[in-house]
């Protein structure tokens, strides 16, 4: 699973693949910090691999993986 955490209009968005709609944030920090339990969390429950990908305009890069 990959959660991606997109740069959009000077906020941060968490974007998880099961939820109907993202999660914003002013700072980024915060926001990754969020999207980084979430992955942990997701490894940590299933046991299946979970990344943290952070975009921004057209740039990307998976910036943790877990399993």
């Amino acid at each position: 699973m990959v959660i991606k955490l997109q740069h959009i209009e000077r906020r941060w968005h968490v974007v998880h693949p099961a939820k109907s709609a993202p999660i914003a944030f002013r700072s980024g920090a915060i926001a990754f910090d969020f999207a980084d339990a979430l992955a942990r969390a997701h490894y940590a429950e299933t046991g299946h691999s979970s990344a943290v990908r952070v975009q921004v305009l057209e740039a990307y890069v998976d910036a943790v993986r877990y399993g």
